[in-house]
């Protein structure tokens, strides 16, 4: 891996997120696949992208795109959001959808705003994302 460019640090932290990656055998054309998708194998983003292309079948990471696509997303606003933080494929269909809807549905917001700002799918719905939308919904409505 170190000759295809991923540094020392993100081998180590495959061999603690992810080992079963290490030893598969496509390894190589996923690491050419990634760094295909515009990411740079010397940075994190590149071995957490690793992950989530190796930690799902193909059909499981078609289902979430197209759980995008049900919300207006195109397949390039898909990899827009992956390439800004890639762990916004690792939720589940159930947890896009509900925090779509609740963005569009409930909110009345721009589902195109979380393609721009993927890291709201990470957060935590109950915890984070709807206490802090009160918060603004509070400060909007003064």
């Amino acid at each position: 891996m170190s000759d295809f460019g991923v540094c020392d640090s993100g081998i180590a932290r495959l061999f603690l997120t992810g080992p079963s990656i290490l030893g598969s055998t496509d390894l190589i054309h996923t690491l050419e696949e990634v760094k295909g998708l515009g990411f740079d194998p010397s940075t994190s983003p590149f071995v957490v992208a690793l992950v989530a292309k190796k930690g799902m079948s193909k059909k499981l990471w078609d289902e979430k795109v197209d759980a995008f696509k049900k919300w207006g997303w195109s397949d390039e606003d898909v990899l827009k959001a992956f390439r800004k933080k890639p762990q916004c494929m690792f939720g589940s269909i159930d947890k896009i959808n509900l925090v779509m809807s609740f963005w569009v549905n409930q909110l009345g917001w721009d589902a195109m705003a979380i393609a721009k700002t993927p890291h709201i799918l990470s957060l935590s719905l109950e915890k984070k994302i709807i206490p802090r939308a009160a918060v603004v919904q509070y400060l909007l409505s003064k």
